[in-house]
């Protein structure tokens, strides 16, 4: 019935949590766009973003037959990891990413996610847990490891822009962060704007540098 996205940064325990809450709850997990599909040889600029659309289908898909579908990794990753690298990595402007994230929200391929949970953690715990888990190789870690203060900043001002929409927990333990999830979910879908949370934090991030 409801649908919720967590974020926060590699090794933090999204996915993890995730697991752990669907074994004791009527849920169902969205993976991450590199763990749902294959990349292909000769990726277009728009393939990425339009697995995020493919994503959406599939958590409204399954809304009917789960009381929670969890994103695991946001839709609109494109802003925040673009902006926190200064748009100076991938060959996408945020004008380029916006335009493209308008059009589809107007269509209704896509919406925000009903809350955000973003766990975070200090960097000494997120390299040990990289370092301890041998299921994932976690491409670009240390990558990962320079956004981490920027990528929080978007997620805390996607907050400010639609209050209680992003709820900040520190993740030290996954029974206890799926504790602060349940006890925080939305109640039902919640009826937000998505052309007015995309209008708003495309503004901030134009004002605001990482």
């Amino acid at each position: 019935m409801t649908i919720i996205c967590l974020e926060g940064a590699s090794a933090v325990g999204k996915t993890t949590t995730a697991k752990e809450l669907s074994k004791i709850s009527n849920t169902y997990i969205v993976p991450e766009v590199n763990l749902l599909f294959e990349r292909p040889k000769d990726e277009t600029k728009t393939w990425y973003l339009e697995r995020q659309l493919d994503r959406w289908q599939i958590a409204r898909d399954k809304q009917s037959e789960y009381d929670i579908v969890i994103l695991d990794g946001d839709l609109f990753q494109p802003l925040s990891y673009n902006w926190s690298f200064d748009f100076k990595i991938f060959n996408q402007s945020l004008d380029f990413i916006y335009e493209f994230y308008r059009k589809e929200i107007s269509k209704g391929r896509i919406k925000f996610p009903d809350k955000y949970f973003y766990l975070y953690t200090s960097h000494h715990k997120l390299i040990y847990r990289k370092e301890n888990d041998k299921t994932r190789k976690r491409g670009n870690f240390e990558k990962h490891l320079e956004i981490i203060e920027p990528h929080k900043r978007y997620y805390e001002a996607l907050n400010q822009i639609k209050p209680q929409f992003v709820h900040l927990m520190e993740a030290n333990k996954i029974e206890e962060n799926i504790k602060v999830i349940m006890d925080n979910l939305p109640f039902s879908t919640q009826n937000h704007i998505s052309e007015n949370v995309l209008d708003h934090i495309v503004e901030w991030l134009k004002k605001n540098k990482p």
